[in-house]
């Protein structure tokens, strides 16, 4: 079973991050805007500048474009307020350091200016795990079910998240619906209080 995380764990895995490291704000940024989209760690690789800002400014929305998407079905995913500023941080930090921030450049990119490619997301975030002290996987998915988990509990509308997640059928979204440990936790707990 797929965990997510709470929100103490995902302070946990952020604070991870060492931030003077020379890519240390890609990798922030990288897990604020993976769970601020709840985008597919192959889509999160594949954003592009033109995607997530119009004239140097974070766009409200994230088009995801087909040829990103699994079964190849577009999708609109807001950017809030987080995301944006994490796009703007980003960029910034692309400038500094001598990366494109043309419209058609990644989003990501390594220290060879290069494409992120997946499996050095998973790596990033299978190693903050690690120093966070987590004692669960955590990977790029992790931030999706994280973020549909989050939407669904605020929202109640399954609806809604299929339609962030790009998935055919509801209940391929009601996966993303599990409980967090911390809500198991408490609901057991109860239990206690009765005796």
């Amino acid at each position: 079973m797929m965990m997510n995380l709470t929100y103490k764990e995902l302070r946990r895995l952020l604070a991870a991050v060492d931030l003077r490291a020379p890519l240390g704000p890609r990798d922030y940024f990288l897990i604020v805007f993976g769970y601020s989209t709840g985008l597919r760690v192959s889509e999160l690789a594949a954003v592009d500048v033109d995607q997530v800002t119009w004239q140097g400014v974070a766009r409200e929305c994230l088009q995801v474009r087909a040829c990103d998407a699994k079964y190849r079905h577009s999708r609109l995913i807001p950017l809030n307020s987080l995301a944006r500023k994490a796009v703007s941080k980003l960029l910034a930090f692309n400038q500094a350091r001598g990366f494109s921030v043309e419209p058609a450049a990644p989003l990501f990119q390594t220290k060879r200016h290069t494409r992120m490619p997946v499996r050095t997301m998973q790596d990033v975030v299978a190693k903050l795990r690690v120093k966070a002290g987590l004692d669960f996987q955590v990977t790029p998915k992790t931030l999706r079910h994280s973020f549909a988990s989050d939407i669904a509990q605020n929202t109640g509308n399954l609806r809604i998240v299929q339609k962030l997640l790009g998935h055919k059928r509801l209940e391929t979204s009601a996966v993303y619906t599990h409980p967090r440990r911390d809500e198991m936790a408490r609901a057991v707990e109860t239990l206690a209080e009765r005796v």
